[in-house]
């Protein structure tokens, strides 16, 4: 009995929400849209709480109370884990209302909204691109911020993930033998994170790389890949002696010793068929010139 009493109990007030949540979004009166938009807002509703600020909005324009609605409504989809649109609130809270004193926490909270959001490395990454530069404006704008040392760090973990990504690019087009693209990637991220913790394995990668390619190439272009992929051993060998790879860079080392030696094989090999075509043409005129 208790248990049916409790059911109806809890299922009268659910309607009673509902009804009220239902006359306010028709109201035209502020106060009372407001009012239950705060209930909702203190019950954690944020569904409910949102919907009731974004209709209050059209009400408020022009008062002084249309800051608060505005930044309520973006700190709830925040809540609600709506980080996008709350990003996008709090910047329109930022460009509306610039004077107001929260105007510093809101363009904090667009770039740490896109922080959240940001995926897996594995994934897109737009939210990340977004993310930095919203940081990187909310540094510019407000240097002596309390807040411009988390920014930094945000920062510094947004670009390891890029860095993550752009090296896992470049080892998937190394394992599908892409090795051109492979080497220009790999570059690319030295070149584009020179504080990379990956250094060392990406120079093997390069090696292993630039190995294949001399390896396997045409030979009017293998002595300038051979020489390349010494170079990079040579780098290797003096920056990483101690390195876990240090036998592996030895075997391929080898491999081009052995690609050298095949490549100047055949360039005697043409030298001298160049040397004997140079021979018979010059045996061809002499005997031209005795028929004549």
């Amino acid at each position: 009995m208790k248990k049916i009493i409790l059911t109806s109990f809890i299922l009268m007030l659910l309607v009673s929400c509902e009804r009220r949540l239902s006359r306010a979004l028709k109201s035209t009166d502020k106060d009372f849209i407001l009012k239950v938009a705060e209930e909702y807002e203190a019950r954690k509703k944020y569904t409910q709480a949102i919907s009731l600020y974004e209709y209050a909005t059209k009400f408020v324009v022009g008062t002084d109370e249309a800051p608060e609605v505005a930044y309520r409504n973006a700190n709830l989809n925040y809540q609600d884990k709506n980080y996008r649109l709350a990003a996008h609130q709090f910047k329109n809270f930022v460009l509306s209302f610039p004077k107001d004193p929260r105007a510093n926490e809101a363009a904090y909270m667009v770039a740490y909204c896109y922080f959240i959001d940001s995926p897996d490395y594995n994934l897109d990454q737009t939210n990340t691109y977004d993310a930095l530069k919203e940081l990187q404006n909310y540094i510019n704008t407000y240097p002596n911020s309390d807040k411009v040392s988390s920014c930094n760090q945000m920062i510094d973990e947004l670009n390891r993930k890029l860095e993550k990504k752009a090296f896992e690019n470049a080892k998937t087009l190394y394992k599908i033998t892409e090795y051109k693209g492979a080497i220009i990637s790999l570059n690319n991220v030295l070149n584009d994170f020179p504080d990379t913790k990956f250094k060392e394995e990406i120079t093997i990668y390069l090696l292993r790389a630039k190995t294949e390619l001399a390896v396997n190439s045409i030979h009017k272009l293998q002595k300038d890949r051979i020489t390349d992929a010494r170079k990079t051993y040579d780098y290797f060998i003096a920056q990483y002696p101690n390195s876990e790879y240090f036998d592996e860079s030895k075997r391929l080392k080898n491999r081009l010793d052995n690609a050298e030696l095949s490549y100047e094989n055949t360039e005697k090999a043409i030298q001298e068929s160049k040397s004997n075509s140079e021979e018979n043409t010059k045996e061809i005129e002499k005997d031209r010139r005795k028929i004549s």
